[in-house]
């Protein structure tokens, strides 16, 4: 079927033309009058009768009235369409030509085919255009639900990827994360081992008393292994061992006559040994006595301490790096010395005039004109030495009494755990290999 107004084609069940508006039952009113008036239609009513002889009767009449009728059927049927498509093209009276065009249409006689139609037509369908809008609004709030539901899926979609992500990062990749670093091995610790190694010497006996007599003698140091190869260790073994060669080396070429030294003084090393006394993860400590001559009524020992860094190997000086300020080594030598004479007072000197001393000379280097005749100190050489007791202060000879009253090694500042009190002395005992008549005793 098509719009005899615009010429659209329509669905079976049109009400109106969806291109132009034209109602579907003037359409199929206007198409049924044309039929009517086709001449194949035509013959239909109007059969053709032969003229007879016979006057005319009632029947005549009738059928002449019929004829007529039928003419005036089919001029209504098309003023009716004339009508009706004039009163569609004025919107405002749209309403009122779709609802008068069947009663017009069966009144001229147009019933047969128009009225058919319009009894297919389902009542409960919009008769109007208006109605028509109506109804495709209608059907559009039924829509309404499908996008409703589109929308939800679409919000639990993100909400279920949101929490997904949530979980990811907030559970699963801490997890994991927790997991790589567990299966992670943790670097190996260092470890440390210490050797005795020594040093073969020929030490002159005494080129006066003894001229040309020589002992053998072995002089020891400590060699550090590393559980892995480590730049800092081998640094603090070179430094040690050349230190310690360079005093060999001076004692085997000394003179054993006095004749060979030509009259001068000469002060040679008679006894040297350096002892490890101090080692954790980060330094290493050692104790360094030595016992010089020049070949009078006696010598003298020196003790000195030198820290080393195990991850540079670089010295360091023990009080700084047992944790203590110049000031509070200061004091705490003072205090331990102190502490000492109280239950061994000196023999010659008052304690105050022992604390002023020590404390005056305590923080000097050994190597700078502090009393102690050392010709080849260890760099970064101290008077103070880590032990496993704590920090120890060692002094030197006359400072606490006369030469007979001797040295003494003294703790000024206990370490963390340790049983020993300030003013406690600390005998550390170096392997002996020189039984020399120089030779003096550790205390």
């Amino acid at each position: 079927m098509y719009c005899t107004k615009c010429g659209a084609k329509l669905p079976r069940d049109a009400k109106f033309c969806m291109n132009c508006g034209k109602p579907v039952s003037a359409i199929v009113s206007a198409k049924a009058v044309e039929l009517k008036a086709s001449p194949a239609n035509a013959a239909v009513p109007t059969k053709v009768v032969e003229p007879t002889a016979a006057p005319l009767g009632r029947n005549d009449v009738s059928s002449s009235d019929a004829s007529s009728n039928g003419s005036s059927q089919n001029d209504s049927v098309r003023l009716g369409s004339l009508q009706s498509d004039s009163s569609f093209s004025d919107p405002s009276s749209e309403s009122d030509a779709f609802a008068d065009e069947p009663e017009k249409s069966c009144e001229a006689g147009a019933c047969g085919a128009s009225s058919a139609l319009q009894e297919d037509v389902s009542p409960k369908r919009p008769e109007t255009l208006r109605g028509a809008v109506n109804a495709t609004k209608h059907r559009s709030r039924r829509r309404v639900p499908m996008v409703v539901l589109v929308a939800l899926a679409m919000a639990l979609a993100a909400g279920t990827a949101y929490a997904a992500y949530r979980v990811y990062t907030d559970v699963w990749l801490p997890a994991q994360q927790a997991q790589n670093e567990q299966t992670v091995e943790a670097p190996e610790e260092i470890t440390y081992s210490v050797e005795a190694r020594s040093m073969d010497v020929s030490v002159p006996v005494d080129p006066y008393d003894a001229p040309g007599k020589r002992e053998a003698q072995k002089w020891y140091y400590p060699h550090i292994e590393a559980s892995t190869q480590s730049d800092a260790v081998d640094k603090i073994n070179a430094a040690l061992e050349e230190s310690m060669r360079i005093d060999v080396e001076k004692t085997n070429a000394a003179p054993d006559t006095a004749k060979d030294m030509g009259g001068a003084i000469v002060f040679i090393c008679q006894y040297r040994s350096i002892t490890l006394t101090y080692i954790d993860n980060d330094i290493v400590c050692v104790r360094d006595q030595r016992y010089d001559t020049g070949w009078g009524p006696h010598g003298s020992t020196t003790v000195t301490g030198c820290a080393y860094s195990l991850e540079t190997g670089d010295p360091i000086d023990p009080v700084s790096a047992f944790g203590l300020t110049p000031e509070q080594a200061k004091s705490a030598v003072a205090d331990a010395v102190t502490a000492y004479l109280a239950t061994d007072p000196s023999d010659v000197l008052s304690t105050n005039a022992v604390v002023r001393d020590i404390t005056n000379m305590c923080l000097m280097s050994p190597a700078l004109g502090s009393g102690v005749d050392v010709e080849n100190p260890l760099d970064g050489c101290s008077h103070f030495y880590i032990a496993s007791e704590g920090l120890v202060f060692a002094t030197e000879d006359y400072q606490m009494g006369s030469y007979a009253y001797g040295r003494r090694e003294l703790l000024v500042a206990p370490s963390d755990g340790s049983l020993a009190k300030v003013g406690d002395t600390v005998a550390i005992e170096a392997p002996m290999g020189f039984s020399g008549s120089g030779q003096a005793s550790s205390q």
